[in-house]
């Protein structure tokens, strides 16, 4: 009887052994299935953050490209403001000197007018200026007691020979040839200079240096 028992006690404590067993093996079963689920959570959340942390370090990198680029237009926008006020200030320089310019050739111009206007009254001579420069035209008047004497002239402006001649014989009615010289050529100057030409014709060129040469020759 008492065996009997004793086996009875026995089985029901290996019985109880294997239930816990059981039952550690369940909860074991539970804390893989929640440990490999907080696993998979946790990966998730890892590739979250790494994903995150890549659109974090694209989002600096675009803000350090921006800052730089703002700064180098703002750096650029300095600069241009700098040369927009060099420009003003050059030009405000130019008009100025465009100003001094214009101002000593209108004096310059007044001057020549005005000696052009004394040689003209002192030799009597009126030169046409339409038809410079390729011609020397005009008139010379000689004031008489009785009668004024008219001495028209026309020449190529080329015609050294005929410039000479002329002189000559302007000379030999008393008329201040020198002066008269001074009058073509003072009249030539300002002529060309008021048709200023980009590119001098050849035979402007030519007639100007003649009549220098002309009008610096001495007269027999």
């Amino acid at each position: 009887m008492a065996i009997i028992m004793a086996e009875s006690s026995y089985e029901r404590r290996v019985k109880a052994l294997y239930e816990k067993q059981i039952r550690m093996e369940t909860l074991e079963g539970k804390f893989i299935k929640k440990v490999f689920k907080f696993n998979s959570i946790l990966l998730d959340v890892k590739e979250a953050a790494a994903r995150h942390q890549r659109k974090v370090e694209k989002m600096q990198k675009v803000v350090i490209e921006r800052r730089e680029e703002l700064e180098k237009r703002v750096s650029f926008m300095g600069q241009l403001a700098q040369e927009v006020e060099a420009t003003k200030l050059r030009n405000l320089a130019m008009k100025d000197r465009i100003k001094q310019q214009k101002m000593l050739a209108r004096e310059r111009n007044n001057e020549i007018m005005e000696r052009i206007h004394t040689l003209s009254k002192t030799t009597g001579t009126y030169v046409n200026q339409e038809a410079l420069p390729a011609r020397v035209k005009g008139v010379t008047v000689l004031r008489g007691d009785k009668r004024d004497q008219l001495i028209p002239f026309d020449l190529n402006a080329t015609d050294a020979e005929g410039l000479n001649s002329l002189c000559q014989h302007l000379e030999s009615l008393n008329v201040d040839v020198s002066q008269w010289q001074q009058l073509v050529s003072l009249v030539m100057d300002v002529t060309m200079e008021a048709r200023a030409p980009t590119t001098p014709p050849k035979e402007a060129a030519n007639c100007k240096s003649i009549i220098e040469i002309d009008l610096t020759s001495p007269t027999s």
